[in-house]
């Protein structure tokens, strides 16, 4: 009578069927976006359009690290009344992404004399300081400059102030750092007429006339986006072919405000004249001034919300 032989790798049967009670995904992506424009509806045009290749710079969707972690853990349970003790099961999703950059442009004054309305300044210092926030960039204006002859001996004291995007109150802040902008600045006339923007040890002020600013395309960012969701499942068995689960999932479970990007298609601030992203608009530029599911239309369905408890129950059978 013939024998079988098993080969040493095939399947053997178990009488053990006992799952793993946890399990993790991580996930790491590295990249970067580079591109001379990046929007189509939001876009705006290049600061000297018969140059559009000094636009190449970081895309606006330039997401350069993004890391995402999902767990889930199936409570060991214990028979008892009514399945009180078993069937539990919480599950989490961990997502966090470097800040997107932003780009700035003046709509309102036109320095270069091009007509585009699409200027940029010269800025000197760290573009770090100027991370987008819930407030606006600190904004220094000089409204004792007299009308002509403008120079920096005569151009007055500064104003400075800053607008917060979430109650709309201006605080008033020192006239000092009126200095750190004429201490940089190329034209007394202009720094006047446009004033300047001062965060940290890093300025921005305006070109002198007739020429374009030294800012590149897309040098700010925006300050992230760090998220945690949570849930737990509850699983019924009732017969073979039936079962049912309870569940209740909170998104963003710290309730951590996540203000939105200034510019993009995510903003319906935008690219517009009057824009978040605008320096002709000074009381709220550099100011994402809502979270990414308000300003995109979507409260609440959208990223970035406040937190949000979700029950459901799905019978299966």
């Amino acid at each position: 009578m013939a024998s079988v032989r098993t080969p040493h790798n095939s399947p053997t049967c178990s009488l053990s069927t006992r799952r793993p009670t946890a399990r993790f995904l991580a996930g790491y992506t590295y990249g970067h976006g580079l591109d001379n424009g990046s929007l189509n509806r939001f876009g705006t045009l290049p600061q000297d359009s018969t140059h559009p290749e000094l636009e190449y710079a970081s895309s606006d969707f330039d997401v350069r690290n993004r890391f995402t972690l999902t767990a889930s853990y199936d409570i060991p349970g214990k028979k008892g009344f009514a399945q009180l003790l078993e069937g539990w099961k919480i599950n989490s999703i961990v997502s966090v992404q470097s800040a997107q950059p932003w780009i700035a442009f003046d709509s309102a004054n036109n320095f270069s004399g091009s007509g585009d309305n699409s200027d940029r300044w010269d800025f000197f210092g760290n573009p770090g300081d100027f991370k987008s926030g819930s407030s606006s960039i600190p904004f220094c204006s000089f409204p004792n400059a007299p009308s002509k002859g403008v120079t920096f001996a005569n151009i007055g004291a500064a104003s400075c102030t800053e607008q917060s995007g979430i109650s709309g109150l201006v605080s008033t802040l020192s006239s000092s750092l009126g200095a750190q902008c004429t201490a940089v600045a190329r034209d007394a006339g202009t720094l006047a007429s446009g004033g300047c923007f001062v965060d940290g040890n890093s300025v921005m002020t305006p070109p002198a006339p007739g020429t374009f600013g030294t800012m590149a395309r897309n040098i700010f960012r925006d300050t992230g986006f760090k998220n945690v969701d949570f849930s737990v499942f509850k699983n019924f068995t009732f017969k073979e072919r039936y079962t049912a689960t309870f569940r209740v999932e909170i998104f963003n479970l710290f309730n951590h405000p996540i203000i939105s990007n200034p510019y993009g298609a995510s903003n319906g601030y935008g690219g517009a004249s009057g824009g978040t992203n605008d320096m002709g608009t000074s009381s709220t530029f550099g100011c994402g001034c809502a979270t990414p599911d308000v300003a995109a239309g979507n409260p609440l369905v959208g990223s970035g919300g406040s937190r949000d408890i979700q029950l459901g129950l799905k019978f299966t059978f």
